[in-house]
């Protein structure tokens, strides 16, 4: 009992240091040698865990095709030792690798799978994740309303939870969704409801991050340019702190269009520049071809055609290079639209059932 008591330990104990070394290369060698320690324990359940977290830190070094082979086969691994959480797990990291590689039609369909798995063992938290991935597919399409739905979805579903982090990540995508739509108010409101948890109970720099940006957007909307720069600034800084390219990236983007009104073609010019290199870089392909985009835009107002002509040439070198799948609105096949009414369908079953069973039991 005691050896197996030290044997979990351990493996938490390498777990958590992976999980927080800062050098994400680093944390890759910890995470490999604890995927060696897993199958030298005969563990499929902490083999299933260390997988995960290697494409998590092969994500991080940017090397996501590596990052997608790995979730695959940790999925065909669990789905081998009937580890339906581990599966569920998956499924949703998949999904989000993918979604950021502009694969959205793969993306969904990871999505679903979790959901449907989350559905069977009544994870709501893996419901709730899976509903976030949905609104996302639906966000990246240009159809916030529908993303709206699904986050309103994830929203209802996680109250109960009483899940800070959980409840703070669906309020940042309520809030993004709601910022697309103009709904300035409720947007703010949502970001408010994610300061207090940040001020309270998390250390969370990236969500920081994240709600000083929309902040900042949403001052740039009513050109309040002055606050809208000193936030967002603020958010780059946390974003560089963190090392989170896309967000610093985003970021610079924001900046630009604020010293455009500004009529400081130079510093967006400097921005735009700053934000296709990291793009460049960290293989973030949306984020390279909406600077490009801008850049190819800045140039041709203020004259500059050659210039123009050569970040077009880059836009089509990106946007060649992936399986960019964005139309407006999604089309769903009616083969999916019929699947998710189904796990749909199905959560509500399971809701109502638990509903019952907890009024018996009173």
């Amino acid at each position: 009992m005691n050896s197996l008591l030290d044997a979990k330990a351990h493996f938490d104990a390498q777990y958590h240091a992976a999980r927080h070394e800062h050098d994400p290369h680093s944390a890759l060698q910890l995470a490999q040698s604890l995927l060696t320690y897993s199958q030298q324990a005969h563990n499929p359940n902490w083999c299933s865990i260390s997988q995960r977290l290697i494409a998590k830190c092969q994500k991080q070094i940017g090397e996501r095709a590596a990052a997608i082979q790995t979730l695959q086969a940790a999925i065909r691994y669990a789905k081998r030792h009937q580890l339906m959480q581990q599966t569920m797990h998956g499924y949703d990291e998949l999904g989000t690798v993918l979604y950021e590689q502009l694969a959205y039609y793969p993306a969904l369909d990871a999505w679903l799978k979790s959901l449907e798995i989350a559905t069977l063992l009544q994870a709501m938290h893996g419901c709730v994740r899976a509903y976030i991935g949905v609104g996302k597919v639906h966000f990246a399409f240009g159809d916030h309303h529908k993303a709206l739905h699904f986050y309103q979805t994830a929203h209802s579903l996680c109250q109960p939870l009483d899940d800070i982090e959980l409840n703070c990540e669906v309020s940042l995508n309520l809030a993004a969704c709601l910022y697309r739509l103009g709904e300035h108010d409720q947007a703010l409101f949502a970001l408010s409801q994610i300061s207090q948890h940040i001020l309270n109970d998390l250390n969370q720099p990236e969500w920081e991050a994240e709600v000083l940006t929309y902040d900042g957007l949403i001052h740039l909307h009513f050109e309040r340019f002055s606050v809208a720069q000193e936030l967002l600034s603020q958010a780059y800084q946390r974003f560089r702190k963190t090392k989170h390219a896309t967000g610093q990236g985003q970021v610079m983007q924001a900046l630009a269009r604020c010293f455009v009104q500004l009529k400081q073609l130079d510093l967006a010019e400097e921005c735009l520049l700053e934000a296709a290199r990291l793009g460049a870089e960290f293989h973030l392909p949306t984020l390279a071809a909406e600077s490009h985009t801008a850049l190819a835009q800045l140039y041709l107002d203020s004259g500059q055609y050659q210039q123009a002509l050569e970040h077009r040439k880059q836009l089509h070198h990106v946007i060649a290079g992936q399986s960019d799948e964005r139309g407006f609105p999604l089309q769903l096949s009616s083969k999916t639209q019929t699947r998710l009414r189904r796990i749909e369908r199905e959560l509500e079953n399971r809701k109502t059932k638990l509903r019952l069973q907890q009024f018996v039991l009173q």
